[in-house]
């Protein structure tokens, strides 16, 4: 009898705990006295404060203007720079960490990593249809925690695809309607076309799916940001063009409004530029959410001999990295639309953590600190055609928010240090995020054995 009322007592407790933490939540949040960079470009406003509600912004601006709700949480953030949670706009979520291999049971893990880095919207651009659909539901529908997820579904590629498990083949023109329908059944945001089709085929797919009002998203590898692509009436590219533009090019780009994802980091990757000096794995956003198992086949894999053929690889990455950096630059000031994307997972390029290392290099590239964080925010929504919901820091909008130590307004690397990650309203325990290997189920990738690296 003693022990059934001990029992009763503690899940009293539990059940009160829970009622005082979800009690918190609903409490509307008021942040002062922070450095609000909205996510528009403009100028930082200096002690401001951001309200909300629910799950919207209720107020965002000067802290003397802000009207406080009764009862509100206060999270003092003075010292700091309150901003918009950020996008990466080219992922694969099926995991693993060189690219190539496939960890799809282990999706919490690389789930987690981007919240813990203030990730709180993606798009999958290519992925096991059926899988990557359901992971959207499910975070749609508030049952699985993860940032936003927008997904491409399955790439549509010619009749030997480049990564079969990824795509649909497309042999003949006759196919291309009923793939299309069945990417409208789907719900998928946007296709996909991959690298291996002929501009008669990627016409015809573009007509279509354009008649079902989805849009088409390109990668043609090292004929990314060619006008006889563009010509064929695509909506974007998923990697920013390695090769030479000539001003006729960008201009062509700009006219037909055609909008381009960064994705340095992956080029950067490719020329292994990074894997020079591991001393990034120290970083706290790749180390506190990485298995060990995974930074050891990295470094295994950073200090190995390359074969020569490997070797003129990374060569021609290395140019095409530079050619890539003043594209980025020249279509940013012709007025293309820039959204940032990382092509994560590759050697060096985590899930989380690269799209901080994205808009270093977008800084690197000429871009301001300001101008670099739009591309992650309002840039990645306006892709979407969702500017007027998430993106930035204005009132009506969803309530993902980062508060961060510094000012990334002036030093870039800023947005690194993040404190707290506030997803769709609700103050997410970041500590929890964190890898843990005891409570980890432990499932390693597989070798996907596809035949060539996807981009």
């Amino acid at each position: 009898m003693r022990l059934l009322r001990r029992v009763k007592f503690a899940v009293i407790l539990v059940v009160l705990c829970s009622w005082q933490s979800l009690a918190a939540q609903q409490k509307p949040i008021a942040i002062l006295h922070g450095r609000l960079i909205d996510g528009l470009g403009g100028p930082p406003v200096e002690d401001a404060a951001v309200i909300l509600r629910g799950n919207k912004i209720e107020y965002a601006g000067p802290a003397g203007s802000a009207a406080l709700p009764p009862g509100s949480q206060m999270i003092d953030a003075k010292g700091k720079t309150v901003m918009p949670g950020l996008a990466d706009m080219h992922v694969h979520l099926q995991g693993g960490w060189d690219g190539i291999s496939v960890d799809l049971l282990g999706y919490q893990r690389y789930l987690n990593a981007m919240l813990y880095a203030g990730v709180t919207t993606v798009m999958d651009t290519g992925d096991y249809q059926p899988w990557i659909l359901q992971l959207r539901q499910e975070a749609a529908g508030g049952r699985l925690l993860s940032p936003r997820i927008y997904a491409t579904g399955a790439m549509i590629d010619a009749a030997d695809p480049a990564w079969p498990d990824l795509a649909y083949a497309l042999s003949s023109r006759t196919q291309i309607p009923e793939l299309v329908e069945r990417d409208k059944r789907a719900g998928v945001d946007l296709i996909k076309g991959y690298a291996n089709l002929s501009d008669r085929m990627l016409r015809r797919l573009v007509e279509e799916a354009h008649k079902k009002k989805i849009r088409v998203v390109i990668d043609q590898w090292e004929r990314n940001g060619s006008p006889d692509l563009v010509q064929t009436g695509i909506d974007g590219f998923a990697h920013a063009p390695t090769r030479k533009m000539a001003a006729a090019d960008i201009q062509l780009i700009q006219e037909r409004g055609v909008f381009v994802i960064t994705t340095l980091t992956v080029e950067e990757y490719s020329a292994r530029s990074r894997l020079a000096d591991l001393k990034f794995l120290d970083e706290p956003l790749i180390a506190d959410t990485t298995p060990g198992w995974f930074l050891t086949e990295l470094r295994a894999e950073a200090t190995r001999n390359l074969s020569d053929p490997e070797k003129r690889d990374a060569q021609t990455s290395a140019a095409g990295f530079d050619e890539m950096k003043g594209n980025v630059k020249k279509l940013f000031d012709a007025g293309v639309l820039l959204a940032a994307g990382t092509d994560a997972p590759y050697p060096g390029v985590f899930q989380g953590e690269a799209i901080h290392h994205e808009l270093e290099l977008l800084v690197a590239a000429g871009m301001t600190p300001l101008e670099a964080i739009r591309f992650a925010t309002v840039n990645a929504a306006r892709l979407m055609h969702a500017e007027g919901e998430w993106g930035s820091l204005a009132a009506g909008h969803t309530a993902n928010v980062l508060i961060v130590a510094g000012n990334p307004a002036e030093h870039i690397s800023d947005t690194r240090k993040v404190e707290t990650v506030i997803l769709n309203g609700k103050i997410l325990d970041r500590a929890s995020l964190r890898f843990d290997p005891k409570r980890d189920p432990g499932f390693r990738a597989v070798n996907g054995n596809f035949s060539s690296p996807m981009q």
